[in-house]
């Protein structure tokens, strides 16, 4: 006896429905959003890291000055650092798991 009855979900083409362009999934969106975002988040930790060092230069010897721009400094690397894990994650995790189609860089134009 069956008492789960069967459903039928209908295929849905989203750039025939929206208008979403050239994107057909919401996988293909993320995708593409992927590398704009990696972008945006190296701008984001250099100007972090810049302002931390203008700080240092114009702390004028304060101690507190001095260690908050050495703060600002380490942070700015360690951001760096954990945005380039992520990168060499997203990017390789996938092919070693056996994932076709998602690449952070595309080879194919």
């Amino acid at each position: 006896m069956n008492f789960i009855p069967t459903a039928y979900a209908a295929s849905v083409d989203l750039k025939d429905a929206y208008g979403f362009g050239n994107y057909d999934s919401l996988a293909s969106v993320m995708g593409a959003l992927v590398g704009p975002g990696f972008a945006i988040a190296a701008l984001a930790v250099i100007i972090y890291f810049l302002i931390g060092a203008f700080r240092f230069v114009l702390s004028g010897g304060d101690k507190n000055a001095v260690s908050g721009a050495r703060n600002m400094i380490i942070h700015a690397i360690i951001g760096f650092i954990l945005l380039m894990l992520m990168f060499l994650i997203i990017q390789f995790v996938p092919e070693f798991l056996g994932l076709k189609g998602f690449e952070v860089i595309k080879t194919n134009p």
